[in-house]
C-alpha cells in the first residue's frame, strides 16, 4: 500500500470516528449531567458545543468525502453486488452528515439534540457494519 493511499484511509477512518465518536459520547455520557442543569445553562452550554461542531464538523465531513471518493476510485476489480451495499451504505452516511449539519445549529431544544445523536449513533453503527461487510467481499 503506498504512502497516498494510507493517509487518504486514515483520514477517511479519523473523520468518520469524530462525526460517529462524538455525538455518540455526547448521548451516552453527557446526556446525564447535563440533564441536572437548569434550562437556561444547559442551553448556553449546548449552543457553545453547537458552534465547535459547526466548524470541525464541517472540516472532517469534507475530509471523509474527499478521502472516501480517493478510496472509492482507486478500487479495482470489484465483486458483484458491491455496488448496491455501497449505495446502501451512501445512504445512512447522507443521514450522518444531514444530522451533524443539524447538530450544529444553536438553539435546539435539548430532547430533540438527544433524538438527533441517538438516530445517527444507529446509522453510524449501519455504516461500520456495511463497511466491514464490504471490506470482507474484497478479500
Amino acid at each position: 500500500m503506498d504512502f497516498v493511499a494510507l493517509l487518504s484511509r486514515w483520514t477517511h477512518i479519523l473523520s468518520m470516528t469524530f462525526l460517529v465518536g462524538g455525538p455518540l459520547y455526547a448521548y451516552l455520557v453527557l446526556a446525564t449531567p447535563l440533564g441536572g442543569m437548569a434550562a437556561a445553562e444547559r442551553r448556553k452550554w449546548e449552543d457553545a458545543a453547537a458552534a465547535r461542531i459547526r466548524s470541525i464538523g464541517l472540516i472532517f465531513i469534507t475530509l471523509a468525502i474527499a478521502s472516501g471518493l480517493y478510496n472509492l476510485l482507486n478500487k479495482v476489480n470489484l465483486p458483484k453486488g458491491y455496488h448496491m451495499w455501497f449505495g446502501i451504505k451512501m445512504l445512512f452516511v447522507l443521514h450522518i452528515i444531514a444530522v451533524t449539519v443539524l447538530l450544529g445549529r444553536a438553539g435546539v431544544e435539548s430532547a430533540k439534540r438527544a433524538r438527533w445523536s441517538a438516530g445517527l449513533a444507529v446509522s453510524g453503527a449501519i455504516v461500520l457494519l456495511l463497511s466491514a461487510y464490504l471490506r470482507a467481499m474484497q478479500l
